[in-house]
C-alpha cells in the first residue's frame, strides 16, 4: 500500500522532485521565514510563513505564492535573508534566486502564462468590476446640481452602459488613464 501512496505522490513534484524531497523543501521553507524577527514585529516570520508557500523549484529559482501583494513584498525585502538561511539549511536545493506571484494566479517557473489577450481579457473584466464597485459604493463623481457650487450633492446617477465610461472623481480618474495608458488600451 505504501508503493501506491509514494508513486502517486511522487506524481506531485516541484520542478520534478518527488513527495519527500518536496516535504522537506516546504519544511526548510518554513524554518527559514520563522527565524525572521523585527523590532516592530515579532511574528513576522511566522506570519510570512503562514501566508506564502513554495510553487515550484527549477533552475535555481524558487516559485512561491503568497495570498496577497503585501505579503510578497515583505517577502522581497528579506530576500537576501531567505537566499542565505536556504543555502544554509539545504545546501543540496542549490537555490539561486526567489520568484513570487499571487496566489490563484496562473504561471510558474516551468513556461505557463497568461497570453497577451487573455491578461488583457482578465484586466477589462477587473476594470469593469471596480468601476461597478466604484459606483455602489458611490465614489464616482456626481455632476454637481444647476445653481449648486458644490462637487458632491444629488445630482444624476452615473451612466454605467457598455460602452459608456462613468464621471469619476479627478484623482480615480487619473489612476484609470495611466492604467489604460499601461494596458494599452
Amino acid at each position: 500500500m505504501s508503493s501506491v501512496v509514494d508513486g502517486v505522490f511522487d506524481g506531485l513534484s516541484i520542478g520534478g522532485q518527488g513527495a519527500r524531497r518536496a516535504g522537506e523543501t516546504f519544511a526548510v521553507w518554513r524554518k527559514v521565514l520563522l527565524g525572521i524577527r523585527s523590532s516592530s514585529n515579532p511574528n513576522e516570520g511566522a506570519n510570512l510563513a503562514d501566508h506564502s508557500r513554495v510553487v515550484d523549484l527549477k533552475n535555481g529559482v524558487l516559485l512561491v505564492e503568497a495570498d496577497h501583494p503585501g505579503w510578497i513584498e515583505l517577502l522581497q525585502l528579506r530576500k537576501n535573508f531567505i537566499l542565505n538561511g536556504l543555502s544554509m539549511y539545504a545546501k543540496g536545493m542549490g537555490v539561486q534566486t526567489l520568484a513570487f506571484r499571487l496566489a490563484g494566479k496562473r504561471g510558474n517557473v516551468t513556461g505557463d502564462a497568461y497570453s497577451t489577450e487573455e491578461a488583457r481579457g482578465l484586466a477589462e473584466r477587473r476594470l469593469a468590476r471596480e468601476e461597478s464597485a466604484l459606483a455602489k459604493a458611490d465614489l464616482l463623481a456626481r455632476p454637481a446640481p444647476s445653481g449648486s457650487r458644490s462637487g458632491g450633492g444629488a445630482g444624476r446617477e452615473p451612466s454605467l452602459s457598455p460602452g459608456h465610461s462613468p464621471a469619476l472623481a479627478p484623482e480615480l480618474e487619473a489612476a484609470l488613464s495611466a492604467l489604460k495608458r499601461d494596458m494599452g488600451v
